[in-house]
């Protein structure tokens, strides 16, 4: 019975060792199979034009495909919710944005910036565009405009207490006039329909809108920032901190794209994805694209895009409070209030 204890004893520790030998072979070799990005906004984005740029990139560093598929809805939660009901091993990640950061005070879904490890690649900044063909030539004309038809100028933008909402509502603040917001599953199709004339404008990256300002389709009247873009198409468009400076304490208040894996992924899992999604970042390749696309790189991981996400979402949450667009009072959610509101 003894001998039979012992063999019994001594076959259960060879399992344990066997089993945790597999699971850290596994770790070491991940990734073994194809992955799965789940981007949650519309294809033709900002978050869609750099998860898919970042997985052609990943593919060649991984040599397994990256799978990217777009899951809009419930202003992003729809994406957040599946990719958190899958396993948390590195093979299901979620093509994300700031727009993360507003995810509990909008109440898309339960799991914040702390639920998350964050890869942030980089950003483009914010612009207020309208049609070629529209009347309005200034961003003064598109004021005038609104303060003469409260209400009734529609500005598109990719969702409702969203940053290029956000952005809107600031200029709207500043500019003491009043707009109708009308939100989109994402910023291309927010840009579309000021094309097709549907809405009067849109709020979007200017990234996203670049390629119809070059085919003449799209005109530019504001940036939405505190800081000039650096190139020089662009270097006589006003600043909203410039002709509203009260609207500077927003600020810095930021597009930024990438990707998520689960908080809980394991470290040796999320330390394969920082080596390769830095090596991406150091790619000349990479810096072509981002010119392109107007983009400023931040190359953002581990505790560093974390902290980054963390700062942000505390920005972004208190400012959709303050202007009416939270669901949930972000005091509620233990967020803390940022610098400027303290």
């Amino acid at each position: 019975m003894k001998n039979l204890l012992r063999k019994n004893k001594t076959f259960f520790a060879l399992l344990v060792v066997l089993l945790v030998s597999t699971v850290a072979f596994g770790a070491e070799r991940y990734p073994v199979r194809s992955l799965n990005n789940i981007v949650f906004s519309s294809a033709g984005g900002g978050t869609d034009v750099m998860n898919r740029y970042l997985a052609s990139k990943l593919e060649q560093k991984f040599k397994q495909r990256m799978i990217v598929s777009n899951m809009p809805g419930g202003l992003g939660g729809t994406a957040v919710e599946y990719v958190w009901a899958q396993k948390h091993d590195g093979y299901t990640v979620l093509g994300c944005s700031e727009s993360i950061t507003t995810f509990l005070v909008n109440n898309a879904t339960k799991h914040g910036v702390s639920d998350w490890h964050f890869f942030i690649a980089a950003g483009s900044p914010g612009v207020i565009a309208v049609d070629a063909r529209s009347p309005y030539n200034t961003i003064e004309d598109f004021i005038k405009a609104a303060a003469k038809n409260p209400g009734k100028i529609k500005i598109a933008n990719s969702g409702k207490g969203k940053l290029w909402n956000i952005k809107a509502a600031i200029l709207e603040r500043n500019a003491g006039v009043k707009f109708m917001h009308v939100p989109y599953n994402g910023s291309n199709p927010a840009i579309i329909s000021v094309l097709s004339g549907e809405t009067n404008a849109v709020s979007a990256a200017l990234g996203e809108v670049s390629e119809h300002v070059r085919a003449g389709k799209l005109k530019v009247l504001l940036i939405t920032e505190d800081s000039p873009v650096k190139d020089r198409t662009y270097a006589n468009i006003p600043l909203i901190t410039e002709l509203y400076p009260e609207s500077a304490k927003y600020f810095p208040s930021r597009q930024w794209l990438g990707f998520a894996v689960p908080k809980d992924t394991p470290q040796a899992v999320i330390t394969v994805l920082e080596d390769a999604f830095q090596q991406v970042m150091n790619d000349p390749e990479t810096d072509k694209f981002m010119d392109q696309q107007y983009m400023e790189k931040l190359a953002l991981s581990g505790q560093e895009a974390n902290e980054f996400a963390l700062g942000m979402e505390a920005n972004l949450s208190w400012i959709s409070q303050l202007l009416g667009f939270s669901k949930i009072d972000p005091a509620k959610l233990n967020i803390p209030k940022p610098a400027w509101m303290k």
